[in-house]
């Protein structure tokens, strides 16, 4: 019989995010000094370095998809309006997961020797999103290109202008519905 395991992965996925912020990298040392969790421990769990930050960037991603996903389908006055404002409430709201994906590209913590399942878990997430992209775009009469600005650019640009750095200005909600709301009612069809 197992031993039943003592610690959460959220818990290290977390400790990802503030090394990336601190350090700009994550050496799995740090990830031992702050959680107490063993390196024999996580490489148990894991298999690797690469597959820890792997599925830390699949957790983080997958938690802003299903928000990003359940936002999209919100009806209201500005189709989409409470997709594009999923990227800042995330970064409030889980700011752990958020600094994995704002503080880092994806090429930065994907290796090619990412684990099989957590590279097709990767491709499946994104497709997912990609085509709920293209049909909001098809929906609403904006070009793909316009729908990914508004919707993803836009909010992601914004964020990143603070993060890791400085915490979220209050109001910042409120200018990117204002860039969502013009860029929507520039480019649907008339």
């Amino acid at each position: 019989m197992g031993r039943k395991s003592s610690f959460q992965d959220a818990t290290i996925y977390a400790a990802v995010g503030r090394a990336l912020m601190r350090q700009g990298d994550v050496r799995l040392q740090s990830i031992v000094t702050e959680t107490g969790v063993s390196v024999g421990s996580l490489y148990h769990r894991f298999g690797s370095r690469d597959g820890l930050l792997a599925r830390a960037w699949l957790d983080a991603l997958t938690a802003f998809h299903q928000r990003f996903l359940e936002a999209l389908e919100t009806q209201g006055d500005w189709p989409g309006l409470e997709a594009a404002l999923a990227t800042p409430r995330f970064c409030r709201d889980e700011p752990d997961r958020a600094l994995i994906l704002v503080c880092c590209r994806r090429s930065e913590l994907i290796t090619p020797d990412v684990p099989k399942d957590v590279a097709a878990a990767l491709d499946r997430a994104n497709d997912r999103v990609l085509s709920a992209l293209e049909a909001f775009a098809e929906r609403e009469g904006l070009s793909p290109d316009a729908a990914s600005l508004g919707l993803v650019g836009f909010p992601l640009g914004a964020v990143k202008l603070y993060l890791p750095d400085r915490p979220l200005p209050d109001g910042l909600e409120d200018d990117v519905a204002a860039a969502y709301r013009t860029l929507y009612e520039r480019h649907r069809p008339r």
